[in-house]
């Protein structure tokens, strides 16, 4: 226990100079540690954030006043207030209260705190009079109803970046990784890239009742085609009780091994915009790894008819890509029961490209100011390697070249 304690107090003690394996690891740290010797220098809304919470989990809606009137936003209106929010404003000052600054102008501020860093004032045109309900209630009769700054404080739904390149506050939470500045090798080493997937238009693409095949031009068919090539049983899981897009076994490797694809298309970007739906839907069906045999049965009844596409079209699709169907209990069971079976976990996209991460570290490593969305997208992606590696999974991103 002395042991335990005196390794303990050497991890937290704020060493400057840790062991070099430590390093290699992001870590939360508390404000007070670093006082008087970083300051913030960029601030942004976590945008992504926002459109998780208003249009994949409908949690809360957008409202403001007219004529008198309280009425929820438009779609446009949403579009015209986040777009005004998604940007980097730089952060000036020497005191605990610090200015956000749109060129010249003072739009807002920042408090930094012993516990956590408070957002004070935020006034920007389109947003200053926004307000936030939670969908729980009808309209206007959410009684904790409040301003959009108040919002974005109290869920930490903002990112900064620090003079020292190592550190950012996200999701309130400080934390160091001296990885990320040192060209983020530990990240570098869970991308892998698919040339097919610079090609790719669509996720799924499109379908008809005559259609036998997904697109090869979509991430759908980039994974049957390429990424899942070594899996010997291969099934599509998409819609329904889905644990993964694809689900692939692979019994005459040794050891042998399980696979969940999670498949996604969107325009290139360095942003977490793309990744939050993909991370949290792959770390919610961790679990699922296990391949519990009692959901097996129903399972396989659904793999052995065609795919319906979410629309309703009624293809020719088989969603048992490889392998042989009257075995899948078998290979399951097999695989399951593996003392020694690998557990991966590929969101497999075409918004993201290898080398244009690498750039981006490259110029981090360099002493550049990294852009706040990258930042978030790094700390993002980090975290779903955790998060897999924690369930003893092995956690990848297959992107363009």
């Amino acid at each position: 226990m002395e042991y335990a304690k005196s390794v303990i107090d050497e991890l937290v003690g704020g060493r400057p100079s840790p062991a070099s394996f430590l390093r290699t690891f992001a870590r939360a740290i508390d404000l007070a540690s670093i006082g008087g010797t970083a300051r913030p220098t960029i601030f942004a809304v976590d945008v992504a954030g926002f459109v998780d919470a208003i249009h994949v989990d409908r949690e809360i809606r957008l409202v403001h006043e007219d004529s008198g009137r309280l009425t929820q936003l438009s779609k446009n209106e949403i579009d015209a207030a986040l777009n005004e929010l998604d940007r980097a404003f730089r952060v000036s000052g020497d005191g605990k209260r610090m200015d956000i600054l749109d060129g010249a102008d003072s739009v807002g501020a920042i408090v930094i705190n012993q516990a956590r860093i408070a957002l004070r004032d935020l006034q920007l045109p389109i947003t200053a009079d926004i307000e936030v309900e939670s969908t729980e209630y009808a309209l206007g009769h959410d009684p904790n109803r409040i301003s959009l700054r108040r919002y974005i404080d109290r869920e930490d739904k903002f990112i900064l970046l620090f003079d020292a390149l190592s550190l950012a506050y996200i999701d309130g939470t400080l934390f160091r990784d001296e990885g990320f500045v040192d060209g983020g090798a530990a990240l570098l080493r869970h991308l892998r890239s698919d040339p097919l997937l610079d090609g790719v238009t669509d996720e799924k693409g499109n379908f008809s009742t005559r259609k036998a095949t997904f697109d090869a031009d979509s991430t759908f068919g980039v994974i049957e085609a390429s990424v899942a090539d070594g899996d010997d049983v291969l099934v599509c899981d998409d819609l329904g009780d889905e644990w993964a897009d694809y689900i692939g076994l692979n019994n005459s490797s040794s050891p042998p091994r399980i696979t969940f694809y999670h498949a996604k298309h969107g325009p290139l970007s360095l942003g977490a915009g793309p990744f939050h739906i993909s991370v949290s839907q792959a770390i919610k069906n961790l679990q699922r790894m296990s391949l519990p045999p009692e959901s097996m049965e129903a399972k396989i009844r659904g793999w052995n008819n065609k795919y319906v596409s979410g629309s309703g079209v009624k293809t020719r699709i088989k969603r048992i890509v490889r392998g042989d169907a009257g075995e899948l209990m078998n290979e399951f069971a097999q695989v399951r029961l593996a003392p020694d079976a690998i557990r991966r976990v590929f969101i497999v996209t075409s918004s993201l490209s290898r080398g244009a991460v690498e750039e981006a570290l490259k110029e981090v490593a360099a002493g550049q100011a990294p852009d706040p969305y990258f930042v978030q997208l790094y700390w993002l992606l980090m975290s779903f390697f955790s998060a897999c590696t924690e369930m003893n999974a092995h956690g990848y991103v297959i992107c363009q070249t």
